[in-house]
């Protein structure tokens, strides 16, 4: 049995430090990571906009035939089939992993177990809303205002899942 679910609960703050000094080096790198993703690459590819993340995966001329203002200096290439797939071929089995981890890190923590399930639903939807955007939004251009809403709560629930037991480990004692 994972020492937390064991009866009494085992407290992240009594930890061995080798791994307190892990943990927090893994959720740092991670949160930085994905404030990397978030402010840097996904601000300067769609500019935190439904056009833009049109404009990312459909390219300027597929914009302009649908009818919508693409902007005087923007030129972008729509991905093919491959490209698009070469996008989600990774993250589909990269972010579940991180996400796994998050959730056993999380389960660690006290927390409700509302705002628990909350978080590893609200995390699992915007992931995989995430990770399939840019064959969604291909497929289905309207589909495109649903990317940035899921950006923002997936960045939220993996950073709180992150973050919290971070602060338990070092910061509240049991």
């Amino acid at each position: 049995m994972p020492p937390y679910l064991a009866i009494p609960h085992y407290h992240l703050s009594k930890l061995p430090v080798t791994t307190k000094v892990a943990l927090t080096c893994f959720t740092l790198t991670l949160v930085l990571a994905m404030a990397f993703v978030a402010f840097a690459v996904y601000a300067e590819r769609t500019g935190y906009s439904t056009r833009g993340a049109k404009l990312n995966y459909l390219g300027d001329e597929k914009v302009r035939e649908m009818g919508e203002p693409v902007g005087e200096k923007v030129m972008v290439q729509q991905k093919s089939k491959r490209e698009l797939y070469d996008i989600v071929h990774p993250h589909s089995f990269l972010m579940p992993v991180i996400y796994f981890i998050l959730c056993h890190l999380f389960e660690m923590s006290y927390a409700g177990k509302w705002l628990k399930i909350g978080l590893y639903v609200g995390g699992a939807l915007s992931m995989i809303a995430v990770i399939f955007a840019p064959v969604l939004v291909a497929a289905m251009p309207a589909c495109a205002i649903l990317l940035a809403p899921a950006v923002v709560v997936m960045l939220l629930a993996f950073t709180a899942m992150a973050v919290s037991p971070t602060i338990q480990m070092w910061v509240v004692r049991a």
